[in-house]
């Protein structure tokens, strides 16, 4: 098995937490759309509420489609992509593009509901802290497959910093720094 072999693999197993969390999600959601009273299985207590999380308009924030929908979309493509690779499918640059860009809006996107939920919303969901995780995750694997690629012998500028990170293994150090800050603004959002 090769390095990049591994890196798809951990893209692979987030990709099914992240799949597995946001089916739950959203299986909540229908709960919660037929009984809005009823409780639902990661309503722990008034700061690990889904409910109150999943009730919220930054829960659809793109309207009609609720947050659960795009990240199911999103890990199925990460999980289809993935699989490809690992079954000997060469990614253009394009297709490297627009995966790396989907797992990039959904980090920022997934920064950005964190915030929200702590300062906002003033609860937290279990299951967004699984999809947090996982999509963090599957950038770092990103970065780390797209710099062992050979079409990126000679990337742009940007890319060729990023490869200089994955080569003295910092960019380990900058993903964990990048959760860490996450769940500081979690913690000290309710302390």
């Amino acid at each position: 098995m090769t390095r990049v072999s591994r890196w798809w693999w951990v893209i692979v197993g987030c990709a099914a937490v992240g799949m597995t969390a946001t089916t739950m999600q959203i299986v909540e959601r229908i709960q919660l759309a037929e009984r809005p009273t009823s409780q639902l299985l990661c309503d722990i207590n008034s700061t690990f509420s889904c409910g109150t999380v999943l009730q919220a308009w930054q829960s659809s924030v793109f309207g009609p489609i609720p947050n659960p929908v795009i990240g199911l979309v999103v890990f199925t493509v990460m999980m289809a992509t993935s699989v490809g690779v690992l079954l000997g499918a060469q990614l253009t640059r394009l297709a490297w593009g627009v995966v790396a860009f989907i797992a990039a809006f959904m980090l920022c996107f997934t920064v950005w509901y964190f915030y929200e939920t702590t300062f906002a919303i003033k609860a937290i969901c279990l299951y967004c802290l699984f999809n947090g995780t996982a999509i963090l995750l599957i950038n770092a694997a990103l970065w780390r497959s797209a710099h062992s690629q050979c079409w990126l012998v000679t990337p742009p500028r940007p890319l060729a910093a990023a490869g200089r990170l994955v080569d003295g293994n910092s960019d380990l150090l900058l993903w964990a720094g990048l959760w860490l800050v996450v769940a500081a603004m979690v913690v000290f959002g309710f302390a």
